[in-house]
């Protein structure tokens, strides 16, 4: 019995691994990209994970999709964070869509479509912004609107312009003097059940990444606004938005207003993807599934 269950668990693990692909593709000389894989459709679904993350917060949709024949899911680190190279330089998201335009084209990647999680969202708005949607079958936007600062918090964005409740500071400078405590109060601002265990996992990926990075990437994605991109897309390709409930009233007022036959879905805290995948996966199948069928 002993040795038949050895043999289950082999061949379970040897599946898994053959279905869900962590691999690493080079860019240039002085960055590579790691990411993993699951499933084998014609269109790739490419989750970009958020500030200071890494592709293991994607791990439950990567499990729901490795079994696709429609459906590739791909997850990868951004430059300084995760397992993918750590330059000095090059830590901007303009630079960073110029990346995933070299993932994407180093991997052969089309009929794409680009799943951004919060600092995520901004990466490919990025991309699209230099790149144009050509290749972009469709656009799910995790948790951020396309706009960082605004003047105040009726609008749909993270920072206030003059900064008086002092939030972007704490993301920037914080992160460097005090690195630990903002990071674990982040973690449990970013989830509805913060466990210790929940907090520790989140937090070790979080410590893959540099202070100095950090505090640049936020800084940098401060003064980012487009708005008048994602605008552009309305009634040209399928859009689907997923937003903590919190927000829901300010993003659904600049969703209807802007890209009004957008899909919008409202759930838990920041990270529901990973809290909530059932439900969360039901709201990416429902809008794969009105894909389809128009």
């Amino acid at each position: 019995m002993k040795i038949l269950n050895l043999a289950l668990l082999i061949g379970y693990l040897s599946f898994f691994m053959a279905s869900t692909a962590a691999e690493e593709v080079k860019l240039n000389d002085s960055l590579s990209l790691h990411y993993q894989q699951a499933g084998s459709g014609d269109t790739t679904i490419i989750f970009i994970p958020g500030w200071m993350m890494s592709t293991e917060v994607f791990e439950h949709q990567l499990a729901h999709f490795k079994d696709s024949h429609k459906y590739r899911a791909l997850a990868y680190d951004p430059r300084g964070q995760g397992k993918s190279s750590k330059p000095v330089e090059g830590h901007t998201y303009q630079q960073h869509a110029r990346d995933l335009a070299l993932l994407i084209e180093k991997l052969e990647l089309e009929n794409i479509i680009l799943a951004g999680w919060s600092y995520g969202v901004t990466e490919q708005l990025a991309y699209l912004n230099q790149f144009g949607s050509n290749n972009i079958k469709a656009m799910i936007m995790i948790d951020t609107g396309p706009d960082i600062a605004g003047a105040s918090r009726d609008e749909w964005v993270w920072y206030l312009n003059d900064d008086s409740d002092g939030y972007s500071r704490w993301f920037t400078e914080g992160i460097i003097e005090d690195r630990d405590t903002v990071i674990s109060e982040f973690v449990k601002w970013m989830l509805e059940n913060p466990t210790a265990e929940n907090v520790t996992w989140i937090s070790n990926i979080a410590n893959q990444t540099s202070s100095s990075v950090a505090a640049i990437t936020n800084a940098t994605g401060f003064y980012l606004d487009y708005s008048k991109d994602l605008i552009a897309l309305e009634g040209k390709i399928p859009m689907l938005y997923v937003v903590r409930d919190e927000v829901k009233e300010v993003a659904d007022k600049w969703i209807k207003a802007n890209t009004p036959s957008a899909t919008t879905a409202y759930m838990g805290k920041h990270m529901m993807f990973w809290e909530r995948p059932d439900e969360f996966n039901a709201v990416i199948d429902q809008f794969l599934k009105d894909m389809e069928t128009k």
